[in-house]
């Protein structure tokens, strides 16, 4: 009976590609798992790849993470000993673990796996399916016997989530920064407009709102800085990459699965190739809104129309009860009636409408009358 459990037990074990560590000693683990790809199966799959030379854990986060940490921990080859690699396979199994550089050619990476294979690494997309392909599954308790880089013990990217409380469209998003509620203008990309009262509903747009509001709405993620751009944009929101909890850029999924257009505002970000190869991705595959019966890559029309219909008789409601505008930002002082083109210019993430002055009013009991309304 007990052996038929083990057998039992180890073919669960090799189903789910989860090594048995318990056996292994911290130094002993550490040994072994040098040069592999372990993923986090505990949690959501989050990827660490062992650098062979000093034994820590290196986290890959995406793709382009992925990527970067590969060619970084890379060592260089020369063309004629890296063709005696791809040729044999003892040789080959040698060098496993380790991500070979052509420097004798444009620096082409390559990780050779356990079997001696060696895996191009090409791009951010490659690197990806590599590391889920090849990765092995482990436990929590076993890879913490494994030490962090010197990168992943300083930064707070492991550990700091924020909370999503409101999808205001696919590209601006409120999230719960320490305490604070604070409006975020994702970076690199442009999602077709449903809000902004100035304009129709654009093609797709729904689609998109609605896709942002399933991936993020109440959901943990993660934030990051482009060391690149400015902190802020000119409405004073901080300018953010965000990631989902399983490790994926929501910026550069919205843009590949065809909810959103690349978006560079006025000079390149960090990952600003990444985003224009995955629009292109999108464009080629026709997906989302590049699809020649959604929009065909042209969101600035109105989604349908009907939808053009809908918003030509808004527009003559609105003017029949003249609404009254304001800002919700936290130094808006003004508000304006319809009639006076001010409100025109305020940003749409903050602009809030009223069908009376008396319930702007009540909502915001110190706004004044704009002098340019005068």
């Amino acid at each position: 009976m007990k052996n038929k459990l083990l057998i039992i037990s180890l073919a669960v074990i090799v189903a789910l590609g989860i090594i048995p560590f318990k056996t292994f000693g911290a130094e002993s683990l550490v040994s072994k798992m040098k040069g592999k790809i372990l993923l986090q199966v505990e949690s959501h799959g989050e990827a660490w790849y062992v650098n062979p030379k000093d034994g820590k854990r290196y986290y890959m986060a995406n793709g382009s993470e992925a990527y970067n940490i590969m060619r970084t921990l890379g060592v260089g080859i020369t063309n004629s000993d890296l063709d005696k690699i791809k040729a044999y396979k003892n040789a080959a199994k040698k060098q496993s673990g380790k991500i070979l550089l052509q420097v004798e050619s444009h620096g082409e990476a390559y990780y050779i796996d356990s079997n001696g294979n060696a895996n191009y690494l090409k791009d951010g997309e490659a690197a990806y399916q590599i590391m889920r392909k090849l990765g092995l599954g482990i436990k929590t308790s076993d890879l913490n016997k494994i030490e962090l880089s010197e990168k992943d013990k300083s930064s707070s990217l492991l550990v700091t989530l924020y909370q999503v409380l409101e999808v205001v469209d696919g590209d601006t998003i409120k999230v719960n920064l320490n305490g604070a509620t604070t409006t975020i203008r994702l970076i690199g990309m442009d999602t077709p407009e449903t809000l902004d009262p100035r304009k129709v509903v654009q093609c797709f747009g729904k689609e998109a709102s609605a896709k942002a509001k399933g991936l993020l709405f109440g959901k943990m993620v993660r934030l990051e800085d482009d060391s690149i751009k400015e902190e802020l944009d000119k409405y004073s929101r901080p300018l953010k990459y965000v990631y989902l909890e399983d490790g994926t850029l929501y910026n550069d999924k919205m843009i590949r699965d065809g909810y959103a257009h690349e978006y560079t505002y006025d000079k390149p970000y960090k990952y600003q190739a990444q985003f224009k190869a995955a629009q292109k991705e999108a464009s080629t595959n026709l997906r989302g809104l590049w699809a020649v019966d959604t929009c065909n890559g042209d969101t600035t029309k109105a989604a349908d129309s009907s939808s053009q219909s809908s918003t030509a008789s808004s527009t003559t409601t609105t003017t029949s009860i003249n609404k009254y505008y304001t800002s919700s930002y936290s130094t808006s002082k003004y508000y304006y009636p319809e009639s006076c083109d001010g409100w025109k210019g305020l940003d749409a993430s903050y602009l809030r409408s009223f069908n009376s002055l008396s319930e702007l009013l009540s909502a915001f009991p110190s706004k004044t009358l704009s002098p340019s309304c005068n």
